[in-house]
């Protein structure tokens, strides 16, 4: 299982889209052309998420990714916050490729799973 991110969470993270690491793009196979990809995500519940990763142009040199889709359900559904931190791992098995969330917050200094 390969980590792509692990971030805290900040107000336009909760409010609008997620950032994305740019070196973490090449675990998505974005089509040639395309600014966007489609994947979806289990959590710790084994819910399913569908996020889209999105870029402003490859020729861009200011490009962003961001995640958007469930994004914002999902930080609603977690009850996400400021200083939360998201994990986001890829894993490569006998049926294909498959991707993994979680959201975590700090409760008297120890890291547990939100649900």
């Amino acid at each position: 299982m390969e980590v792509l991110m692990e971030k805290y969470l900040s107000r336009t993270d909760i409010e609008c889209r997620l950032a994305f690491p740019t070196p973490s793009l090449w675990a998505f196979s974005m089509p040639e052309g395309e600014t966007a990809v489609y994947f979806e995500a289990t959590d710790t519940i084994e819910k399913k998420w569908n996020f889209r990763l999105s870029i402003r142009g490859e020729n861009d040199p200011y490009t962003k990714p961001v995640i958007t889709g469930d994004w914002l359900q999902f930080v609603r559904d977690k009850g996400l916050r400021v200083g939360d931190k998201i994990n986001l791992w890829r894993e490569e098995g006998v049926t294909g490729v498959r991707y993994s969330v979680r959201a975590e917050r700090k409760i008297f200094g120890f890291w547990v799973n939100v649900q």
